[in-house]
């Protein structure tokens, strides 16, 4: 056999792409995991992992490549250089590439990675045990009253008297008698104090005794029941209307501690305030809200901090 053919039976030199990934699959890491790491395209990997330098931008960006791949999966750079060098014909100074420093705690189990994730999860399944007790201590039976105070716009809670049914009069002219707490329940007199009256008026009077000169007494009429005077109209206290122009929760109550409004609010929600003010709020994502009190604008900005605004609003 002649020497030059013996030369061309020899075995190649293994590119220094081959050995990279021989090692990456080694140490069980994927290539879009180290093409991540290096701040690479999937296809850039892929071609210096084949050798194939055409499809890179040039000679000293393919060794800036090889020298930080060496070092991710820590081994020495210089004789994957010296392959390259081989294999590409050329001795071309070699930058130093400012990429990410890569730690190695990534060959190994991803030790590092797996600690800050459950790390993440627990702080933030804390956080959501630490927002849902907080939301549980807050009273809740209010909230049916609420809705029906922002059913209708600028209704106050209150029941005008000039709106209560009247009872015809009975023959003693009682008059029915409203509930102290202002609930409309009317309390009708008993059947029977009234009896005594009328069985009287109905009982046939006694004739006089015979030879009396003395008349008989007149029979009084039954009193009449003076008009009861005209109701006197209460008047309203100012309406507090909030706009919400983004997602925003409140925790809104009045002066009865009874809440007015709670919740998350809905982009372009409007609601208008019942009960007895003044009103203690809780707005969170405040600068997204709106209050006008009778149509003019309340300046929420002094109160705002962090976003959550706490105050006191009294209309009045």
């Amino acid at each position: 056999m002649k020497p030059e053919e013996t030369e061309g039976v020899a075995t190649a030199p293994t590119g220094p792409g081959a050995r990279l990934k021989s090692l990456r699959e080694a140490q069980g890491l994927d290539l879009s995991r180290v093409a991540a790491l290096l701040h690479l395209g999937e296809d850039k990997l892929e071609a210096l992992e084949a050798d194939q330098y055409d499809k890179l931008p040039g000679s000293v960006f393919v060794q800036g490549y090889l020298r930080n791949y060496a070092r991710l999966l820590d081994v020495p750079a210089e004789p994957l250089l010296a392959a390259f060098h081989e294999l590409h014909g050329s001795r071309e100074p070699l930058p130093e590439l400012h990429i990410a420093q890569v730690s190695h705690e990534v060959g190994s189990g991803h030790l590092l990675v797996r600690l800050i994730t459950w790390g993440i999860v627990i702080g933030l399944i804390a956080l959501l045990v630490i927002w849902w007790r907080g939301y549980l201590q807050w009273p809740t039976a209010g909230a049916p009253d609420d809705e029906a105070s922002l059913s209708t716009a600028g209704e106050t809670g209150a029941v005008p008297e000039g709106m209560l049914p009247e009872l015809p009069p009975k023959g003693d002219g009682g008059v029915p008698d409203i509930d102290a707490e202002g609930e409309g329940i009317l309390r009708l007199p008993p059947q029977e104090e009234a009896l005594p009256e009328e069985e009287a008026a109905a009982a046939p009077q006694a004739p006089p005794a015979a030879g009396s000169e003395t008349p008989p007494a007149p029979v009084a009429e039954p009193a009449r029941e003076a008009p009861a005077p005209a109701p006197v109209p209460v008047a309203a206290p100012a309406q507090v209307e909030l706009r919400f122009d983004g997602v925003s929760w409140v925790k809104i109550l009045d002066a009865g501690g009874k809440f007015k409004l709670q919740g998350e609010m809905k982009p372009g929600t409007r609601r208008v305030l019942g009960g007895v003010p003044p009103y203690r709020l809780v707005l969170g994502n405040a600068h997204s809200v709106t209050i006008r009190v009778d149509g003019e604008p309340f300046d929420l900005a002094p109160y705002i901090r962090g976003n959550v605004a706490r105050f006191t609003l009294d209309p009045r």
